[in-house]
């Protein structure tokens, strides 16, 4: 088995930073929210920004459920596979690799309104989280991922802040296209 040593309480510090961000963003209004660069993304800026609050919200899901050790996707045993690790230990996902499940893909309109309510549901599940940083370092139990294979707790957390820092970051380069 692959191991991979996760700093939760750095993870949610990447994750709050990430978060503030998207608030700090969404404050520039519509116009920044609709902008679009195909040369970069086929989503403009507001559904990099939905995809990443439905994606993360799914991530505090299962780390939740691993935590509780309850759920129907909560399995005993799993492994992290080598490539699965080492996208774990890196600092940026490679782009193009994956496509967004059709659960966490967003609309071609995002509604406002739904955005600012799933983004401010993250936030509130993220201090939720940090209350439980010792549980979720000691959960037992993994979670499959629909590319990455089986994840524990402190994946799942990795992962949603590996994945929103990609999109962060895509999201920076359709703003300066």
């Amino acid at each position: 088995m692959t191991a991979v040593t996760i700093d939760v309480e750095a993870e949610f510090g990447r994750l709050g930073e990430v978060f503030e961000a998207f608030e700090a963003l969404r404050s520039g209004g519509p116009d920044v929210l609709a902008r679009r660069a195909d040369a970069v993304s086929s989503w403009s800026v507001e559904q990099h920004l939905y995809h990443i609050a439905l994606a993360t919200d799914l991530a505090f899901r299962h780390v939740k459920s691993l935590v509780s050790g309850k759920g129907r996707l909560v399995r005993d045993e799993g492994a992290l596979e080598e490539r699965t690790a080492e996208v774990l230990a890196s600092d940026a996902t490679p782009r193009g690799e994956a496509e967004a499940p059709r659960m966490v893909r967003p609309d071609d309109e995002v509604n406002p309104e739904f955005l600012a309510m799933e983004l401010a549901q993250n936030r509130a599940t993220l201090e939720e989280l940090r209350a439980l940083g010792t549980a979720i370092a000691e959960a037992r139990g993994w979670i499959p991922h629909q590319e990455l294979g089986t994840l524990a707790a402190p994946h799942w957390l990795r992962f949603a802040a590996l994945h929103a820092r990609h999109h962060w970051a895509i999201v920076r380069d359709v703003l300066a296209a």
